[in-house]
């Protein structure tokens, strides 16, 4: 739990860096009143929980299927933990670089209601080397609670970062997000290098 809400604090200040001024004008779309900018994140966080509770259902139920052998199960799970974690700890280091939103696309969308619905499912599916920690590590839990529980830590994680999003715009200190961010990677790209080489040896040794 606790390395699941780690990996989703770190992919959480990404997308608010790189997406947050972006759909900051969405959320306040119509007014710029409190309730409807509350209603409005309220939505997009919640349409994010779904998707990620479908996710893990969906990833479980195969990985359970896939991965039937516990000797391969090990193997390709430690593998996909260090490939991962290695990715999420370059990412860490190149997160300084100019990224576009995926989310840019939504001045083509005329109805702006459906907009915070939009924004979640797109800011669930990005994908992205946390997303592929998360899906890996649901894929491999011995239930199905277990990976739902797995990624309601990454969802609360992540959401930190967008509960201040009404403010976002009048935000200026961005390096700061950008530092904590970059440590936050880092640690959860090192504890998930760690844990795929725990499996990866306790898997040779037991086989």
């Amino acid at each position: 739990m606790a390395e699941s809400f780690i990996l989703g604090l770190s992919s959480g200040s990404a997308c608010l860096v790189t997406c947050g001024m972006v759909m900051f004008p969405y959320l306040m779309a119509g007014t710029a009143g409190v309730n409807k900018i509350a209603t409005d994140v309220g939505v997009f966080l919640l349409t994010r929980i779904l998707i990620y509770f479908i996710l893990a259902t969906f990833i479980w139920y195969f990985g359970q299927k896939i991965l039937s052998s516990q000797v391969v199960r090990t193997y390709v799970s430690g593998i996909l933990y260090i490939v991962f974690a290695v990715m999420l700890i370059w990412y860490s280091f190149r997160r300084n670089r100019t990224r576009e939103c995926p989310a840019g696309f939504l001045a083509s969308i005329e109805n702006k209601k459906i907009i915070p619905v939009v924004l979640g499912v797109v800011n669930s599916l990005a994908i992205c080397p946390a997303l592929l920690l998360m899906l890996t590590r649901s894929s491999t839990e011995d239930t199905l609670i277990k990976s739902w529980l797995a990624f309601l830590a990454f969802f609360a994680g992540t959401s930190i970062w967008f509960l201040p999003l009404p403010l976002a715009g009048k935000f200026r200190k961005k390096d700061i997000i950008r530092t904590v961010g970059i440590f936050a990677t880092g640690l959860a790209g090192l504890i998930f290098f760690v844990k795929g080489l725990i499996i990866l040896i306790g898997g040779i040794a037991n086989g």
